[in-house]
């Protein structure tokens, strides 16, 4: 008796682990492309993502539109926002010698998720936020499983294949790729390495809001609940290593399972503190697994 219910247990932990981490991997998927090929620690991208989610919430509230007219909405808004902020506060910076750049794009990062979270907060509140949408629940064996985690695990899956084919197989992708592995040489072929870091941005600050999105409608947010995200991001890109999207993918799940077993065996409290406690472990007891590896 005592064995069944820890064997559901242990199949619900691992279910609410696995979503909470696809969820993860997305978010720091964006990221470790942005600081692979722009080599910006972009410190805003949680808050994005934060804000991404919210205005998702205000569309669906007020608005009463679609999930995925939203998704389209949010998308194509991020695209935008990611590539002008990068061209106006960002890029100029590339003129400095390297510890002002770098300085420099922290301090721009910082101040504009100081800013970001300010404005959310007084345009659309500084109260959690969450998507409520019906759903069907699934039993299997003592297990539930919603419709709509169903779907979130589905649409993070199909989203991150669909990462892997635009940057393995489009002009723009192998673009950014050779830009993140070697500046210069593709410089010298001819790839445009401003053009693509602006593009590359872009495309982070669009696969945040998809993934921004897709946290509401589990996990409620507010204007000032995304730099604890992106420290977790910055967890999971050290661990799975820079632009690889198949160690981002097992670092992430690896996070969000380690979360829900410590929140349920010791408590909510102490389940923020894995990923650091993770990477402190890794540091130290695996010194080489922390080392950047990018996919080929």
């Amino acid at each position: 008796m005592n064995s069944s219910i820890d064997l559901v247990t242990v199949a619900q932990l691992l279910i609410n682990g696995t979503l909470l981490g696809g969820l993860y991997a997305l978010i720091a998927f964006g990221l470790s492309v942005v600081y692979g090929v722009a080599n910006i620690l972009n410190f805003a991208h949680g808050t994005m993502l934060a804000i991404a989610a919210i205005s998702g919430a205000v569309l669906y509230e007020k608005f009463g539109l679609p999930i995925p007219v939203i998704l389209i909405i949010l998308v194509s808004f991020g695209f935008v926002f990611g590539w002008i902020f990068y061209l106006t506060l960002l890029q100029p910076l590339e003129k400095r010698e390297p510890h002002q750049r770098t300085v420099g794009m922290v301090l721009v990062a910082v101040g504009a998720l100081i800013i970001m979270g300010d404005v959310t907060a007084v345009l659309a509140g500084a109260e959690q936020r969450v998507i409520r949408v019906s759903s069907t629940y699934f039993e299997i064996r003592g297990v539930i499983i919603s419709g709509t985690q169903i779907g979130i695990l589905v649409g993070a899956a199909v989203c991150m294949i669909a990462l892997h084919i635009f940057l393995t197989r489009s002009w723009t992708g192998s673009s950014i790729r050779a830009v993140a592995q070697n500046t210069i040489g593709a410089t010298i072929c001819g790839i445009d390495s401003a053009r693509t870091s602006a593009t590359t941005f872009a495309l982070g600050a669009g696969i945040v809001a998809v993934a921004g999105l897709m946290y509401i409608i589990s996990y409620p947010l507010n204007p000032y609940s995304g730099f604890p995200l992106t420290v977790k991001a910055f967890s999971i890109i050290l661990l799975g290593g820079i632009g690889n999207l198949t160690g981002t993918l097992l670092a992430g799940l690896a996070l969000g399972i380690g979360e829900a077993v410590v929140a349920f065996t010791i408590g909510p409290q102490w389940a923020a503190a894995v990923s650091i406690l993770i990477v402190l472990g890794c540091l130290l007891l695996f010194p080489g697994l922390t080392t950047s590896r990018r996919e080929a």
